[in-house]
């Protein structure tokens, strides 16, 4: 079932139906839904669509290209030892043909190199796309070789016409491909998967979300047993860095700055650090925070890991692999959900949730029209001063910050969670003497009487409204 990708489909669709050729470059991790976004995208326009092999020599990439275009053309194209010879041997086929070209797994077909694009650039420029109706669409699931090697190299840059990066589901779009699950299943889905279409689906085969997880990550054949070393290592092989920085967030759920990080993941501080933070940042796996009140160029920057279904993993299965495997006990999850560290993970992952859909809250909240700056707000403890965590606030040009503090909790929420806001506005009065400080209570859940009788919070929004 395909849902969603509204605006992807639109986009993508518009440089199909260009009356120039148009170039389209689609990235995202793993089982996130790009080759089925351009299938569906294609539809019925002629196409031909080959894909890389992982992990295999210059050599075996080209015989494939050439077997797969062969078997699609339904025309024998003559073996090649180089690139350049495969796509001018594709462009004397295709001859006047209008086509969608996809590579999709570029990166496998390049083999993380230049000399593709390079080769790719100049065939396509002087032969493919001098004929009418061509479209080259490159979809990779390497973020940092899509963008650093392809869209930002000097072969394709200021030439590629669309650019998509592929995210996972809003809390809508999970909800449509969970049509009969109630609002509580699907914000469940919506925590341990960060809605990656794959994940989804595999959710919503079983009588309920939490039985189908208990079946695809603590049965010893579930598809979530392997999942995180086919993942992890389809992007970064087995390097030990990598690693020790995402195990090193997976234990600090409200994340690490440069340094803390460094020193946890007990890796130099200078060195390969950038390029690894980069990597991991690039395929979505971790996120850099910085206060709002910073600019881009702030050092004040925290790291957290942002992957959703990878953050689930590590707290509650890498240690537990050995057990999974062998035992096969059918209630393993069940016993999980009941321990307090799940309920502690299931509140930051909803923390994490609302912070996704901070635009949708920004409408739900009346000020989606005026210009914010948004996300966390961060100070740490100075002599004679606490320090405080914002996970999101928005500072406003009308000069009103709105402060939101997130709860998911199947008690009322009491009268308890007043003055713990109460405590971050009165820093950020102080910070920003200037600004009304306007506190939202976000709640997946009962909230007491006594909460909404003392008019504290501006306004309390239930999660389901997210779903507007």
């Amino acid at each position: 079932m395909f849902v969603g990708r509204s605006e992807e489909t639109a986009r993508l669709r518009g440089a199909i139906e260009a009356r120039t050729s148009k170039i389209a470059l689609v990235y995202g991790r793993r089982r996130i839904g790009k080759t089925a976004l351009i299938r569906q995208t294609i539809g019925r326009t002629p196409a031909l669509v080959i894909e890389g092999l992982e992990n295999q020599s210059t050599q075996a990439q080209i015989a494939s290209f050439l077997d797969q275009a062969s078997r699609q053309l339904r025309r024998k194209l003559p073996a090649v030892t180089t690139w350049q010879a495969a796509l001018m041997e594709l462009d004397a086929a295709l001859a006047k043909k209008p086509m969608v070209i996809v590579l999709d797994e570029f990166q496998w077909l390049a083999n993380y190199r230049q000399e593709l694009v390079s080769v790719l650039k100049m065939v396509w420029e002087t032969r493919l796309s001098r004929k009418p109706g061509r479209t080259l669409i490159l979809c990779g699931s390497i973020a940092s070789f899509m963008t650093t090697k392809v869209l930002n190299s000097s072969a394709f840059y200021g030439r590629v016409d669309v650019t998509i990066h592929l995210q996972g589901f809003q809390l809508a779009e999970t909800a449509r491909m969970l049509p009969k699950r109630g609002f509580g299943e699907v914000l469940d889905a919506q925590c341990f998967t960060g809605g990656v279409p794959k994940y989804v689906e595999l959710l919503s085969q079983g009588s309920s979300i939490a039985k189908s997880m208990n079946e695809e990550a603590f049965r010893p054949h579930g598809y979530f047993v392997q999942e995180y070393e086919r993942i992890f290592t389809s992007h970064f092989g087995w390097n030990d860095e990598f690693q020790r920085l995402i195990r090193a967030l997976a234990a600090a759920p409200y994340g690490l700055n440069r340094r803390e990080l460094a020193a946890s993941a007990k890796i130099d501080e200078g060195g390969m650090l950038s390029q690894r933070l980069y990597d991991l940042e690039a395929a979505g796996f971790i996120s850099s925070q910085r206060p709002f009140d910073k600019g881009h160029e702030s050092r004040l920057i925290r790291y957290h890991l942002s992957d959703p279904w990878m953050s689930f993993y590590h707290a509650f299965m890498r240690t537990r692999l050995k057990q999974i495997r062998e035992e096969d006990r059918k209630d393993l999850f069940l016993a999980i959900r009941q321990t307090g560290a799940f309920r502690s993970w299931m509140g930051r992952a909803f923390e994490l949730v609302c912070m996704r859909h901070s635009s949708q809250l920004a409408e739900l909240l009346g000020f989606g029209s005026i210009s914010y700056d948004s996300g966390p707000w961060f100070r740490a403890p100075r002599k004679g001063i606490t320090g405080v965590q914002i996970d999101l606030a928005y500072d406003r040009d009308d000069k009103v910050i709105t402060l939101c503090e997130m709860k998911r909790q199947t008690a009322p929420l009491g009268r308890a969670v007043i003055p713990e806001v109460e405590r971050k506005a009165e820093v950020l009065r102080t910070e920003f003497p200037g600004r009304t400080v306007q506190p939202v209570l976000v709640v997946d859940g009962p909230v007491s009487r006594e909460v909404e009788a003392a008019g504290y919070f501006f306004r309390i929004v239930q999660a389901s409204e997210l779903l507007k």
